[in-house]
């Protein structure tokens, strides 16, 4: 959503950066027009976000230059938690379904419980993929 120059977020819409990028959440540079900006791609580590909705950012690179809140662009990296890993890992020792699958994975980790998997892959069904290809989990 982008603001006109010198307009700043309602308390609504701070909360909803907080809720949407909390504390250790980590993300990815998509855009900031800075001369001191890190290269696109950089990832980091969310420390906060500030009362005018800017996401405090710790990057990789030793960066600590903040994501203007309707300037800049991040994208939140998700992070497989070890349950969902060892729950993936469980369907793909069954051998029931191609992993690729992930309808089918959905279903099989449904029917033994396993909601941390099911909910995973219907918020990041890629970064399944991706693990599943990579053994990646960020």
């Amino acid at each position: 959503m982008a603001l006109a120059h010198n307009q700043f977020p309602t308390p609504e819409q701070v909360e909803q950066v907080r809720h949407q990028y909390p504390k250790g959440s980590r993300v990815e540079l998509v855009w900031m027009d800075d001369p001191q900006a890190p290269p696109i791609g950089t990832k980091g580590t969310v420390v906060g976000v500030d009362d005018i909705g800017s996401i405090l950012v710790t990057w990789d690179n030793g960066s600590h230059i903040n994501v203007a809140f309707g300037e800049d662009i991040v994208r939140r990296i998700p992070v497989m938690s070890d349950t969902v890993k060892e729950q993936t890992l469980s369907i793909r020792d069954t051998a029931l379904t191609n992993m690729l699958d992930t309808s089918t994975v959905q279903r099989l980790a449904f029917d033994r419980g396993y909601y941390e998997l099911v909910d995973f892959i219907r918020t990041d069904q890629k970064w399944c993929v991706t693990f599943i290809m990579t053994g990646r989990t960020e």
